[in-house]
């Protein structure tokens, strides 16, 4: 079975309303005061057989100009429009606020329904289609039917319903097997179930139990169970109008414009930089109204600096739940006149330039290229991405779309694959010419110094753990650089300071035999390898990275001096069970200021283990051999 949204559009009191209930059966007009006015106020809704292949929902809107809000939150997600006209008043200024605003919501197929021909005569009403005729022949109605009928006596209604059937039929289905996602647009409670929220599965599928997200308020709620056209269903998918009632939130929490998400898909941002496509001059910060999906978001629209207003920056009182290529409308806060139509491109960075890569983005979500898109949205994050990070960034694709576009660009060598992390091919370029032109320059500076730490690398390249740790290992298996007591060098360099670090190591074990407890600080070492002085930290930060001095409180100890002493308490605990600070010293026979240093490294190294105010032996110790 096939599902497809309708909706309604045209002037107030033209029709629409009694030519959906000529067509279903059903009053749309829900409201005690719709009834009162005899206009819709606001929207109604209607489930419509289109044969026995197609369910067509119906969304009907109001037509008055007070109503325009609640209009344009009936009408971003339908897939046909029926534009309704009066016979006896012709194109009205809603009938040419609607069409407009269709178009700019970039919906592509509809037909032109000219209701109450049994108010004029035949002459009059060719008359009248003439004019429609030449009205619509630059939209996108240009090539739609035109139906004449009455809603009141039913002329007409059956061949409308049969151009119904043909245009349902024609037009593309939406994807179920896309990620889930309903824009609401009712909610209310019913006693003993709690919260019901309604509107039209844009994309995917949901079933009674499943967790779905919440936007923008990013909580999860379960679904407890599902009505679709008022009929009781286990599962709703793309294309259907669907009730949901909803566990874990309160009716408070739960507003029109909202939406309900697969999880994990989507983005939340106040700030989104849009494409443009506008109906006269806009102003830098002129304060608009954004309609998108079934909500109405207050905000202002912002110029870059050195562009034209096609692509500008949506800065929203309140965040805005969307995805890349979303569409909308915007008016004049006051008065609300039309300005045009939106795509949206990407939450904002915190600039006012638009950035070579988001000008790149924006271009291909101006031409509606999927491919290009998911790359250049890859190509602004400047780090690896997992393939569900991916998804999210892709927006409601299906996930087999996004895998198709991923083994595109892996196949044009656009994109690289590392242990299941994903990164485009120019940033590794980028960040590996980064990384060997600060090593080069640094060892450039300090020849005499083994390298940079990771961290520091990792910073000057601005990049995150994950991606940094995963282009590190690559580089290490690509003989690009070498670490060498964690520090990060270029492989020409860690060979040539490989020699130099040996032979210091090679002077100061010859020279440091007879140190005993000295503190061999960079003065002390610089004057037993006669170094002078700019060489002596160096080669003194070389020996520590090395183990050949070790760090005892503020000093530094050779280490076979402390292996000696280690030594030396292993002899003492074959005669004693326990070790004492002062007695440590007498061992030494040195300082309790240097004895304290000692035991520390004694109990940090295990060779000790606390016990109050005495150490006792470790098996560590006890097991060490003369």
């Amino acid at each position: 079975m096939k599902h497809v949204i309708i909706g309604t559009a045209g002037h107030v009191d033209h029709g629409k309303s009694a030519i959906i209930k000529a067509l279903t059966g059903t009053d749309t007009d829900r409201l005690k005061e719709e009834k009162q006015r005899g206009i819709s106020i606001d929207l109604g809704f209607a489930s419509l057989p289109l044969g026995d292949k197609i369910i067509a929902g119906v969304v009907d809107v109001p037509g008055h100009e007070h109503f325009l809000k609640n209009m344009l939150a009936g009408t971003g997600g339908i897939d046909l429009a029926m534009l309704v006209i009066a016979a006896d008043e012709g194109v009205m200024p809603q009938t040419q606020e609607h069409l407009a605003m269709l178009e700019l919501y970039g919906i592509k197929y509809g037909l032109v329904v000219i209701n109450k021909i049994d108010k004029v005569d035949q002459e009059w009403l060719g008359l009248i289609e003439g004019e429609i005729q030449e009205y619509i022949s630059k939209t996108f109605l240009k090539n739609a039917p035109v139906c004449r009928v009455s809603a009141a006596t039913g002329a007409g209604i059956d061949e409308l319903k049969t151009v119904l059937i043909k245009l349902a039929d024609s037009i593309p289905a939406r994807d179920s097997s896309a990620p889930f996602r309903l824009w609401i647009d009712r909610v209310f409670t019913i006693k003993g179930h709690g919260v019901v929220v309604t509107g039209s599965v844009l994309s995917g599928r949901a079933k009674s139990g499943d967790s779905v997200q919440l936007y923008p308020a990013d909580s999860v709620v379960r679904i407890r169970g599902l009505e679709r056209h008022g009929e009781k269903v286990n599962e709703i998918m793309a294309g259907q109008r669907a009730a949901i009632n909803l566990a874990g939130v309160d009716m408070e929490d739960v507003s029109r414009g909202m939406v309900l998400s697969a999880p994990e898909r989507g983005e939340v941002s106040a700030a989104w930089d849009i494409v443009g496509d506008w109906r006269e001059e806009i102003e830098s910060g002129l304060r608009v109204r954004l309609h998108l999906g079934t909500g109405e978001f207050l905000g202002r629209i912002y110029s870059f600096k050195d562009t034209d207003n096609k692509y500008m920056r949506l800065i929203l009182e309140e965040p805005l739940a969307a995805g890349t290529g979303d569409r909308g409308i915007i008016r004049l806060y006051s008065p609300q006149q039309l300005l045009g139509g939106v795509t949206l491109i990407a939450p904002g960075h915190n600039t006012r330039r638009l950035k070579p890569e988001r000008a790149a983005l924006a271009d291909a979500v101006a031409k509606n290229e999927g491919t290009e898109v998911l790359y250049h949205r890859l190509r602004e994050t400047q780090r690896m991405q997992a393939k569900d990070e991916i998804k999210r960034l892709s927006g409601y694709l299906p996930d087999k779309v996004v895998d198709q576009a991923v083994n595109k660009l892996m196949a044009a060598k656009k994109l690289q694959c590392f242990d299941k992390l994903y990164i485009v091919s120019s940033i590794v370029e980028r960040l590996t010419h980064k990384m060997t032109t600060a090593l080069r320059e640094y060892h450039k500076s300090q020849p005499d110094k083994g390298g940079l730490t990771k961290e520091i690398i990792r910073q000057k390249l601005a990049v995150d753990e994950k991606s940094f740790d995963t282009m590190l290992a690559q580089w290490l298996q690509d003989n690009k650089v070498t670490i060498n007591g964690g520090l990060l060098a270029l492989r020409s360099h860690a060979e040539r300071h490989g020699g130099w670090q040996q032979d210091i190591i090679a002077k100061a074990e010859a020279a440091l035999a007879q140190a005993g407890l000295t503190n061999v600080d960079q003065g002390y070492l610089a004057e037993r390898l006669t170094l002078p002085p700019e060489k002596a930290k160096p080669a003194h930060e070389a020996l520590v990275r090395a183990g050949v001095l070790v760090k005892l409180g503020d000093m530094y100890v050779y280490r076979k001096t402390m292996q000696y002493i280690v030594q030396l308490i292993h002899k003492h605990y074959q005669e004693k069970e326990t070790l004492t600070v002062g007695e440590l010293r007498d061992i030494l026979n040195t300082s309790r200021k240097v004895a304290l240093p000692v035991m520390e490294y004694l109990d940090m190294n295990k060779y000790t283990i606390r016990d109050g105010d005495v150490r006792r032996a470790s098996r560590k110790i006890q097991d060490l051999s003369e």
